[in-house]
Parts: C-alpha cells; sequence; structure tokens
C-alpha cells in the first residue's frame, strides 16, 4: 500500500478547511469526526490507503491525496473504502452531503 501524507499533514489540511465551514458544517463535522486513521482503498487494482477524518453510520468523509481533496464513500465490513470518487472537494463540501438539503444528487468521476 502506497501512503505520502502523514496523519498530521491530514489534520493540518483539516485545520485550513474547518476555517472556512459555516456553522451548521462545523456543527456536523463535530458530530461525525473522528480522530484520522488510514483505510485501504482499491484505486485501478492497487491498495493503496486514504486518511478517514469523519465516519456517520457505514460511510465516512476521507482525505484523497491523489485527487488532493475530501469524499465521501461507503466504509466495507472490512473497513475498506468501496467507491473510488475522484473529486476534490474541500472538507465544506464534502460535509455537504451530510447537511438536509445541501446534498449534492450526484457524485463526479466515480472510478472502481
Amino acid at each position: 500500500m502506497q501512503r505520502k501524507l502523514s496523519l498530521d499533514e491530514v489534520k493540518s489540511i483539516l485545520r485550513e478547511d474547518l476555517l472556512k465551514c459555516d456553522p451548521q458544517q462545523l456543527a456536523v463535522y463535530r458530530q461525525y469526526s473522528v480522530g484520522p486513521y488510514f483505510a485501504p482503498l482499491m484505486r485501478y487494482g492497487n491498495w493503496e490507503e486514504v486518511a478517514v477524518v469523519a465516519r456517520k453510520g457505514n460511510e465516512v468523509i476521507y482525505w484523497e491525496e491523489v485527487e488532493e481533496g475530501f469524499n465521501v464513500s461507503p466504509l466495507g465490513p472490512d473497513g475498506s473504502i468501496v467507491e473510488h470518487w475522484c473529486n476534490q472537494d474541500e472538507l465544506r463540501w464534502a460535509l455537504n452531503h451530510w447537511i438536509p438539503g445541501r446534498a449534492v444528487p450526484y457524485k463526479f468521476k466515480r472510478h472502481d
């Protein structure tokens, strides 16, 4: 598995992105945030790791280093990221998926 950024670097990205969040986004982040941890993700036939930063049920928000953005995906029973998305969202846009009335009805550039 490949991993380039450290969890401290991901936490730094989180701190910067949280400054751009509105009060509702901050409340959602506080409710569902987890201590960042690495989870496996299959990308084009290779296992890599991404940093999970929030979890709501079986869905997570994770930092996608290759795309340099946050994504939302289901979490598999084995703890792996189920869907590989190539969005380059700021944290606030990813958090909108968990705010009623703000969720985007579709995602862009899904890759398996």
